[in-house]
């Protein structure tokens, strides 16, 4: 469903001026619980920018990661005990899991998404000398004739590509399909989901894909590939990370039961990362084409699957609307949001489920983390129609229930809104519109 900005119009006055109080109160009392300091140096690191030039973690560009540096920081600050393991419950292509190794500790990882997970599982294996050598010559003899086919070819592939890069994208795929050394299938087929973008006519941007018109095309896909083939194999050969650590990454969610109780032996000492956040976006959307091309999915309804098992934090799917965790506050701001003409009526209820969500991953990561062990959240808050969702208030809220204590919410940036949201209520908005890191330790 698009948005289309239209004028803000209050359909529920009934209910309206007293939820609008209600809400006045919620956000003077988690500002005035939950100061915050500016750390100037985290401004840079709350993306992925930063990751491009860096070896190994400039695999895959993913929007929606952050800085290797900001890991970095954190583990050199809090310099956690190294005979426990850092956890990251949202590891995306795995920055905070390979950072770990990098410094030397043991990591976890889970992310849903399929092919984030396999670009990390890549990222984080170990590459001996001979098995480099052996990928070179596989390289070496390059074969583009067999060509790999879709199951059911969606509309979004076809409108997607000019034919010929489309063909030689499949030819590429039917030469990675066809090897037996696991090592190479898989080092190649990650070279070949990061160009997947660049030999489109389209770009990620922001909650989807958007056709860019004169969009400068790649000549030849082919050498585009084996050169970034090349690239990731002087990685390996130049940087050198311990094989000594251990790392667990798991296609799953801690939210998912059985993957919580296959990690119950495991000691965490400290938890960094990045929840989607509240604002609607729709990751699944955003990466369709690494997954119907990558063969994750081979199906819309296998496409559905994950859209349905992914965090509560879009309106795209016939999501779960149970509520495990009432949250009086969160109720009280979904409600007045619903007294709105918001552009999708499924936003109060993606907004119960999110931090009903939130309350579950603090509450089973508490089983996890040693006593005293920190957690580190990026996070942004949002606003509806005016109304601002103070998403890291309500997360540090949310944390003192389940086992924490709240150390530090540090401004990393801030982030754009519109005038309506600055001026409609008179408040601080100005320092809510933000993106920040929560610091918290387990009690």
């Amino acid at each position: 469903m698009s948005r289309i900005s239209v004028d803000k119009i209050v359909l529920d006055n009934d209910n309206h001026t007293g939820l609008l109080e209600d809400y006045k109160e919620i956000i003077t009392r988690l500002i005035d619980k939950y100061d915050f300091v500016t750390k100037d140096e985290y401004k840079n690191l709350v993306n992925f920018s930063t990751n491009k030039e860096i070896p190994i973690h400039s695999w895959y560009d993913y929007k929606q990661g952050y800085a290797r540096n900001l890991v970095a920081s954190i583990l050199e600050d809090v310099k956690p005990d190294k005979n426990l393991y850092v956890l990251d419950p949202f590891c995306g292509v795995g920055t905070t899991n390979l950072v770990a190794k990098e410094l030397g500790y043991n990591s976890i990882g889970t992310d849903i998404n399929p092919m984030a997970y396999f670009a990390s599982k890549v990222k984080l294996d170990n590459y001996s000398i001979n098995e480099t050598d052996e990928i070179r010559s596989i390289l070496n003899n390059f074969d583009k004739s067999k060509k790999w086919k879709f199951n059911e070819k969606p509309k979004v592939v076809e409108s997607s590509f000019i034919e010929e890069k489309l063909e030689s994208l499949q030819r590429i795929k039917g030469f990675i399909d066809s090897l037996s050394n696991i090592k190479a299938q898989n080092i190649l087929m990650l070279a070949y989901l990061s160009i997947i973008e660049d030999a489109s006519i389209r770009v990620k941007d922001g909650n989807g894909l958007k056709l860019k018109k004169n969009k400068k095309q790649i000549e030849n896909i082919y050498d585009y590939f084996l050169s970034k083939c090349n690239q990731m194999l002087h990685d390996i050969a130049t940087t050198t990370y311990s094989n000594e650590t251990n790392h667990l990454v798991y296609n799953s969610s801690i939210l998912i039961d059985k993957t919580l109780e296959s990690l119950t032996d495991k000691k965490v000492g400290i938890s960094i990362f990045s929840p989607p956040y509240a604002n609607c976006f729709d990751y699944c959307e955003v990466y369709k084409l690494e997954f119907w091309l990558g063969g994750f999915v081979d199906s819309y309804k296998g496409f559905a699957k994950y859209r349905s098992i992914a965090m509560r934090s879009h309106v795209n799917s016939k999501f779960n609307h149970t509520i495990q965790n009432n949250i009086p506050d969160v109720d009280s701001i979904a409600n007045l949001i619903s007294t709105y003409n918001i552009w999708n009526k499924n936003i109060p209820d993606m907004l119960r489920g999110y931090f009903d969500d939130m309350f579950e991953i603090l509450q089973r990561q508490a089983t996890l983390l040693v006593k005293g062990g920190k957690c580190f959240i990026v996070v942004a808050n949002s606003g509806y129609k005016g109304i601002m969702v103070p998403t890291d208030l309500l997360i540090c809220d949310i944390a003192e229930k389940t086992g924490y204590k709240v150390n530090n919410i540090f401004y990393a940036r801030k982030i754009r809104a519109s005038g309506q949201q600055t001026t409609d209520l008179h408040l601080n908005y100005d320092k809510l519109m933000r993106e920040s890191i929560i610091e918290l330790e387990l009690l």
